[in-house]
């Protein structure tokens, strides 16, 4: 029953998550959702795996439930990889703050487009 409400949370998280990416227009705004939905992902992820009864994979007499360490290093990668992703596109954001002044992705899709046209 614990598995089945993480899931459910991390669904919740992942849509709330999703709605942030899609309506906002605030780059940070975006990127912290862009977190939420890798954070609901890696929750998911956990407590799909989660067993009550279950043992570390040592070689135990009488241990019948033994837990897969394979989704906990996967788990792990993914933590790093997703850290790795969201500093990256904090630069870029970062980047785009210090040229056009404002975190606002229409105004600088504006302001690009106008870009384009001066030099075409």
């Amino acid at each position: 029953m614990g598995a089945f409400h993480g899931v459910t949370i991390a669904i919740v998280l992942f849509g709330i998550g999703v709605l942030g990416l899609v309506i906002r227009k605030d780059l940070v705004i975006k990127l912290l959702a862009l977190g939420l939905t890798n954070s609901a992902t890696i929750l998911c992820l956990v407590s799909l795996d989660s067993r009550t009864p279950g043992a570390a994979p040592i070689l135990v007499p009488g241990v019948e439930a033994i837990v897969d360490p394979l989704p906990q290093a996967i788990v792990l990668s993914a933590i790093v990889i997703n850290f790795a992703i969201l500093a990256l596109a904090l630069v870029f954001v970062m980047l785009l703050v210090e040229r056009y002044h404002t975190t606002d992705s229409a105004r600088i899709e504006r302001e690009t487009n106008a870009e384009e046209e001066t030099w075409s």
